[in-house]
């Protein structure tokens, strides 16, 4: 790996060689996602049927046509597609929820949706091979290796075959940053010229504003040697992990309303006085009142907080410093198996031996950023958020393959692609195998059944009634109207330890997405303790990777939308 940025560094040319190579992993990439985006949900109810499995597809779409609150970006280009491709929306929806709805979930424009997210799933480890191409050019295994991981990712390939914006939106980040690194390492003025272009999508599809930040890698070396004088390596990294743990303080309800505000002044003691410039002094003297003033204003408050003290996703509270800090790495864990996560570290030891290595590297900084964002600010935490993290942990894995002994030794190279690719077999049987499907089965055998059912579950046609926990509360005068109730892991998990919760879950009033009374509920029917309910049938996923079999124990079940059922009977 190079690693002064004045070496003049000639990366070779794409030879066929190579082009076969990107063509062989696109197609390796896309097979998977293409396969269970046109499959999943389809015949569940007879053939030629469709059930939508996840309610936040079509998002975009319904943004598109004013019938929903987010990016407009990919529905534009879906709803062109779909209506090049005979599936136009019907004339004057715009603005009509139910309508934008009833067109953006319906089958022929989801179908586009997803094979949209599907190819550009697939395209972003092409991408991300040739951005480990760029940075790396002597040692062209990193490359490959980190777009065959992403290739291989469960957790990506399962977000690139639903029709949502998460798949596309690190496909236009990482397009952005390959270019970026391209431009600094060849140093080339047109590509940073036609930066912009690329940095809009990466920006507009998802709000993934941290993107810009890839512009620090243009910044004058002067400049950074000026800033960091002083201040050593040991130094820098103490007062950066202070510097997070004053704006996770700063971000955090339950100290706003405790108000230490005193205990920011702990702060200055990491700063080394002495060593530093003079015009610095002032510079960290007012980067906390800088901090304080910034996360005042009521977008960016908004956006770290989640909400008002004791309110939305703010209710969680201290928790939340806990909840960040697991997430992560439980995510990267399942997101590329227990392998290529132990890989990371040596891929970031053989980082920090070589220096600084080149510029280009700094063209990875929006992830960086965003890294640090989610362990200490995030106040909104689905497991979708941290995909923009995927591609660079499985760059950051192939180097430590490849600046280790291993990577010699063809056996061990075969088990550590062998690994993630079962992990995603075992990921996607999940949903191909989706308890709703064998849920149908159950309807059928109880065709008289008065069903109350939780939101998610998406039943098939029948005596159904949405499901309310103050139906079950008191003496359940309202459920007991109904002969059973199924419950969807994906809507009682809020009263348990889950992405959003975290692993402290003691306190009810802390609980994300609930209420006390609701999760209290949920865990008394759960364990068998609420006297009108009893437990008919269980429909549950089973996982055999040791991946998912540690996340279930601490949170559960992995694939948002699809989970276990609980089916209960209805006792007087």
């Amino acid at each position: 790996m190079p690693s002064n940025e004045n070496e003049s560094t000639s990366h070779p040319p794409v030879v066929r060689r190579e082009l076969l190579y990107l063509v062989l992993l696109c197609a390796l990439a896309l097979l998977p996602r293409v396969y269970s985006a046109i499959n999943l949900g389809w015949d569940w109810d007879g053939p030629g049927s469709f059930t939508l499995i996840n309610f936040d597809e079509g998002g975009s779409c319904r943004a598109q046509l004013e019938g929903f609150n987010y990016s407009t970006f990919i529905g534009k280009q879906t709803i062109a597609i779909a209506t090049m491709a005979g599936w136009p929306p019907a004339e004057g929806i715009a603005g009509d929820a139910r309508a934008v709805k009833g067109y953006c979930h319906s089958q022929q424009h989801i179908r586009v949706a997803r094979l949209y997210s599907a190819l550009t799933g697939a395209l972003t480890c092409v991408v991300l091979a040739l951005i480990g191409r760029f940075l790396v050019p002597d040692q062209p295994g990193v490359g490959w290796s980190a777009g065959a991981l992403l290739a291989l990712s469960g957790f990506h390939i399962s977000e690139s075959h639903s029709g949502t914006v998460d798949a596309p939106s690190v496909f236009y980040i990482y397009c952005f940053i390959a270019l970026m690194v391209w431009s600094v390492s060849r140093r080339s003025l047109p590509g940073l010229i036609a930066s912009p272009l690329l940095i809009v999508p990466a920006i507009w599809t998802k709000f993934w504003v941290f993107a810009i930040f890839s512009y620090v890698a243009l910044l004058p070396a002067n400049l950074w040697n000026y800033v960091s004088h002083g201040i050593s390596g040991r130094r820098a990294l103490l007062v950066a992990l202070a510097t997070c743990v004053l704006g996770a303080l700063l971000t955090n309800p339950d100290y706003k309303q405790a108000k230490l505000y005193p205990l920011l002044l702990l702060w200055y003691l990491v700063i080394p006085w002495r060593g530093i410039h003079r015009p610095m002094v002032v510079v960290w003297l007012l980067l906390p009142l800088f901090a304080w003033l910034l996360f005042s204003v009521d977008l960016i408050s908004k956006y770290t907080t989640g909400g008002e003290y004791g309110t939305a996703y703010a209710v969680i509270g201290w928790h939340k410093l806990l909840r960040n800090l697991v997430n992560i790495p439980l995510v990267l864990i399942v997101g590329l198996g227990l392998p290529a996560f132990i890989f990371m570290f040596v891929g970031l030891r053989a980082i920090t031996r070589a220096g600084a290595g080149t510029r280009a590297w700094l063209c990875l900084t929006p992830v960086l950023i965003f890294l640090l964002f989610m362990a200490f600010l995030a106040p909104v935490t689905y497991y979708r958020h941290y995909l923009p993290l995927i591609p660079a942990a499985a760059l950051l894995s192939a180097l430590g393959l490849h600046a280790s002994s291993w990577a010699a030794k063809r056996w061990f190279v075969v088990l550590f692609f062998a690994w993630p690719a079962l992990l995603a077999f075992d990921l996607l049987l999940d949903y191909h195998q989706d308890p709703r499907i064998e849920l149908r089965q159950w309807y059928r055998d109880n065709p008289d059944a008065r069903v109350f059912a939780s939101y998610y579950v998406n039943p098939p046609a029948g005596n159904n009634a949405l499901f309310k926990p103050e139906y079950a509360i008191g003496d359940a005068a309202a459920l007991r109207q109904g002969t059973h109730l199924i419950l969807s892991e994906n809507w009682y998990d809020t009263a348990f330890a889950n992405e959003l919760n975290g692993p402290l879950t003691h306190d009810l009033t802390r609980l994300v997405k609930t209420k006390p009374s609701y999760a209290d509920f949920y865990r008394n029917a759960l364990a068998g303790q609420h006297p009108h309910l009893e437990v008919e049938r269980i429909i549950a996923l089973h996982s055999v990777m040791p991946e998912l079999r540690i996340h279930r124990w601490l949170y559960g079940s992995f694939p948002l939308f699809v989970g276990d059922l609980v089916i209960f009977r209805v006792r007087d």
